[in-house]
Parts: structure tokens; C-alpha cells; sequence
């Protein structure tokens, strides 16, 4: 089956506490990605992901997720643990569990758009607590 990103998108406004509103395009392949989750994030000028942390025992309750960041185009500011580093396109960097992260658009007029590739890594839990991170479902029991 082929699926279309442009009807599955969601602006969401102060991502993870960062300014302005960011647009999440989500590719969810009918679900047989899981534990694993695709994503673009559009992030315009003035806006950002706000600083998280994604804990192995999920504490703050945002889930134990490991992400993968690749820079499709634009230009940004990655932060990752105490380090803030510019980006740009062809770039990619892991954000592992309990490290800070977060991602600003550091361009005053072009969008910056990141491809995301999100891992839980303790579905289980996350399904028996009925979390949902970033607006991501649970994902199924893996067969």
C-alpha cells in the first residue's frame, strides 16, 4: 500500500517548549515500523524543539526514545547534551537516551526541515502505561 505524507501532518505549537510552532509530518507505514517512528519536522524561521531529555526510565512521562536527526535542508542549531552546534544540510547526529537535545532554525527566511527517526526503546512499558510522546501512539505488539 502507498501511503501519502500529506494528510498526516500536525502543527504543534511550543514543541517540547521551544518557540513558535513546528510542523510534524508523520510516515507511519500502517504501523510495521514499530517500535519505530519516521518523521519531517518543518521547522520556520523563529521556531525550534525545545531542550528534552527522553530517559531509559522514562521519569518526565515524554518516553524512552532514541532519535536519529538527519538535516534535509536549512540551516540550524542542534543542541545535544551541553554542546550547541550549527547544521546544515547533509548533517545527521543520534541523540541518545538521557542526553538533552533540541533543535532550532538558525535562518531568518528559509524553513528548516529535519528528517527524524524515532526509537522506542521500551514498548511494553510505554503501551501498558498508555503513553503517547510527541503525539506518537504506542506502537502494536510486535508479532
Amino acid at each position: 500500500m502507498i501511503e501519502n505524507e500529506r494528510e498526516d501532518r500536525e502543527v504543534l505549537e511550543a514543541m517540547r517548549g521551544g518557540p513558535g510552532s513546528v510542523t510534524v509530518r508523520h510516515f507511519r507505514f500502517a504501523g510495521k515500523g514499530a517500535p519505530t517512528r519516521f518523521l519531517i519536522l518543518e521547522i520556520p524561521p523563529g521556531a525550534a524543539e525545545g531542550s528534552h531529555v527522553h530517559y531509559a526510565d522514562d521519569r518526565n512521562g515524554i518516553g524512552a526514545y532514541e532519535e536519529f536527526y538527519y538535516v534535509i535542508a536549512g540551516r540550524g542549531l542542534a543542541t545535544l547534551g551541553d554542546e550547541t552546534i550549527p547544521v546544515g544540510p547533509g548533517d545527521y547526529w543520534h541523540a541518545p537516551l538521557d542526553l538533552a537535545r533540541g533543535l532550532a532554525n538558525a535562518d531568518t527566511e528559509a524553513m528548516l526541515k529535519v528528517h527524524l527517526t524515532v526509537v522506542l526503546r521500551d514498548p511494553e512499558t510505554q503501551r501498558a502505561r498508555g503513553k503517547t510522546a510527541s503525539g506518537l501512539e504506542p506502537p502494536p505488539p510486535l508479532a
